[in-house]
């Protein structure tokens, strides 16, 4: 969804994927976190043979973390329109 709660891109889940994983890096940017931080991801999405375009923008935000990841189709998300919601888990190492 964009900030006012809207749909971003129904039906197109390549923009919507993008969208979320530029959200979950700002997210994590203001904790002083990085894509490089996060160990689980769990993607729930409304169509699973859209895999292979979720995985390769997955793969592109992380290029250099490799955390466990679950792929879950659900009927319908929260939001009329979204077919897509990633949720990620990050821990940050003490130096």
């Amino acid at each position: 969804m964009d900030e006012n709660g809207n749909a971003v891109a129904p039906n197109d889940i390549s923009k919507q994927t993008e969208l979320v994983f530029k959200n979950i890096q700002r997210i994590l940017q203001e904790g002083n976190f990085s894509l490089d931080d996060v160990v689980k991801t769990v993607i729930y999405v409304t169509d699973i043979s859209k895999f292979k375009e979720i995985s390769t923008i997955r793969n592109k935000y992380f290029a250099n973390a490799k955390p466990v990841s679950t792929l879950v189709e659900i009927n319908k998300t929260v939001k009329e329109g979204c077919d897509i919601e990633i949720e990620v888990i990050a821990i940050k190492k003490k130096n």
